[in-house]
């Protein structure tokens, strides 16, 4: 009789185990998988975890299971899978990213990765504005530069160097120092 009850009470043990699948792994270049979560048979455990959409939410995971313990405030959320497979839905990684600005850097506006864009001159002579020689955050077209020999975007962090921006004012300045 207690082998059979025994039997009986991992039988309804497994049965009662719930299965579901959860966003699994890092966030990177690529978007996460979904990944075929461990049964489980205590109801607390059947969560997915994933990053908050904040900035700089760029180097997170995605799994099965509670938020960790040690998850910073305001970093994870985790959200109930009993009702409804891959509940813990991909973010996009947020950027916080600088450009230079008259030779100062410039902290831009949080960023996906393929929304990050510095502007400033080519290496054209004779360009005088001084808003394109100072450079910024975004692109050409969106600073209002439409002349591509005149302005260049860039899209990474601190891409647009201002030392380049210097150049057109310095040889005119060099020239009148030596003639003086």
């Amino acid at each position: 009789v207690m082998i059979k009850i025994a039997v009986l009470c991992a039988f309804l043990a497994f049965a009662a185990a719930t299965e579901f699948s959860c966003i699994s792994g890092a966030s990177g270049p690529t978007q996460p998988v979904t990944a075929e979560c461990p049964n489980t048979t205590v109801d607390a455990d059947v969560k997915c975890y994933s990053p908050v959409a904040t900035v700089a939410n760029n180097s997170v995971e995605y799994g099965c299971g509670p938020c960790a313990s040690d998850a910073a405030e305001g970093t994870c959320e985790d959200c109930d899978a009993s009702s409804a497979n891959d509940c813990n839905s991909y973010t996009a990684p947020i950027f916080q990213w600088s450009c230079y600005n008259s030779s100062k850097l410039e902290e831009c506006d949080p960023a996906e990765l393929g929304d990050i864009n510095c502007f400033g001159p080519t290496n054209a002579t004779g360009i005088t504005d001084t808003a394109l020689l100072a450079g910024g955050c975004g692109t050409c077209a969106t600073a209002g530069f439409t002349d591509a020999t005149k302005c260049e975007d860039c899209a990474f962090d601190k891409c647009n160097n201002s030392a380049a921006a210097l150049v057109p004012f310095l040889a005119p300045l060099l020239a009148l120092l030596f003639w003086l």
